[in-house]
């Protein structure tokens, strides 16, 4: 049977499977060291841009906020959350450094050797689909002698691989080859990055959440975050020290160490966070976010956590998901608008009335309707 199967399969010799250190992306820098300051420089250049877009008032008709209403509702100036933000990747950039002192580059073989592997793992996989089927009370073998002139991808499912390999010590067959190469390249490393993502998601939605259950870690740590209420794109990580450490910095350690990811996925992971993070800050909403479109979760969904009504709503970052399970999304969306008009009518009655030697503006809250300053 298995000849009649396997015509059109071919198969493969052993491939050779030395190990060797991995060439760097860049000549000057190591993948290592890479994955450490890109994501630092992808958060500089996305900054710059949005900064860009506030100073000359492009895309303000995309503004959550009127402009103005940074000046007078932030509680923090720009310089000061610039020297938090500085602060922050010198910490994040320097225990990278640390964590990674004395690796060398990861060691690789030709691919053709891990789909080679793969290929007999998936061979000794695909020998359960018969004897579960034959758990089931279906004749696997029957099944596949029935379909085998219909279907013959269907009958070697089914069959197993008795079915198809005549080989099976050494040469794996063009499907486990096809099937291992896709796994190889796309399956696993999919795998690897759903899994960091649920690591980091679960990881920041329950200490963020913590950080606003206690009063304690709220009035100390986290409220400093929250000094932004009109947030802008360089002050999204704008923090606490200890903030930017277990809630921030803990959390990727973690989703890399337990998905595994290599040095250069990291690269990707670590720089596509930091746009998500830069996005949900940007304070602009485009009709062309594709966070706003994946799950719901963009700049809108947490800039109503920065309100003072929304604190104790949406304190997911990446996925809505535990904020959905565990019911702190803000599902009121009306009201929202609402509130929303009701704090720009407020803050319309407020104006700037100086700035100190060192460029920090103070602000007085004045009535324009009674003329006198607000107690």
């Amino acid at each position: 049977m298995a000849s009649n199967t396997t015509t059109d399969l071919s198969t493969s010799s052993t491939p050779t499977c030395a190990l060797s250190p991995q060439e760097s992306l860049l000549p000057w820098v190591s993948d290592n060291v890479l994955a450490i300051i890109l994501p630092t420089i992808v958060y500089a250049v996305a900054g710059a841009f949005f900064h860009l877009l506030d100073s000359y008032q492009i895309f303000s008709s995309h503004r959550i906020h009127p402009s103005d209403e940074e000046l007078k509702r932030n509680h923090v100036t720009r310089w000061e959350c610039f020297q938090a933000v500085l602060r922050y990747h010198v910490m994040q950039i320097s225990i990278g450094l640390l964590l990674n002192y004395g690796n060398g580059p990861a060691l690789v073989g030709d691919e053709a050797c891990k789909i080679h592997d793969t290929a007999f793992a998936i061979r000794n996989v695909w020998n359960v689909v018969p004897i579960f089927l034959n758990t089931l009370g279906i004749d696997a073998k029957q099944l596949n002698i029935a379909t085998l002139g219909t279907s013959t991808k269907f009958a070697q499912f089914v069959g197993g691989s008795d079915s198809y390999a005549s080989d099976k010590d050494n040469n794996p067959t063009a499907l486990e080859l096809s099937l291992a190469k896709f796994a190889i390249q796309i399956l696993i490393p999919l795998l690897q990055f759903t899994l960091a993502l649920i690591v980091v998601d679960t990881w920041i939605y329950f200490t963020h959440r913590l950080c606003h259950v206690n009063p304690t870690l709220y009035r100390l740590v986290h409220a400093q975050h929250h000094r932004l209420y009109v947030s802008y794109a360089y002050g999204a990580v704008y923090a606490h020290w200890l903030e930017t450490l277990f809630l921030d910095i803990l959390s990727f350690i973690l989703a890399t160490a337990i998905a595994q990811l290599s040095a250069r996925q990291s690269m990707l992971f670590g720089s596509l966070a930091t746009i998500k993070t830069i996005s949900d800050h940007c304070g602009y909403v485009f009709p062309w976010d594709p966070f706003r479109w994946v799950n719901g979760n963009g700049a809108v969904f947490h800039d109503l956590h920065h309100q003072s009504w929304g604190l104790k709503y949406n304190f997911s970052t990446y996925t809505v998901f535990w904020d959905n399970l565990l019911g702190t999304t803000w599902a009121d969306h009306e009201g929202a608008k609402k509130r929303y008009q009701r704090v720009r009518d407020m803050t319309a009655k407020r104006s700037v009335v100086m700035k100190d030697g060192a460029g920090s503006e103070r602000y007085e809250e004045r009535a324009v309707a009674q003329g006198k300053k607000e107690e």
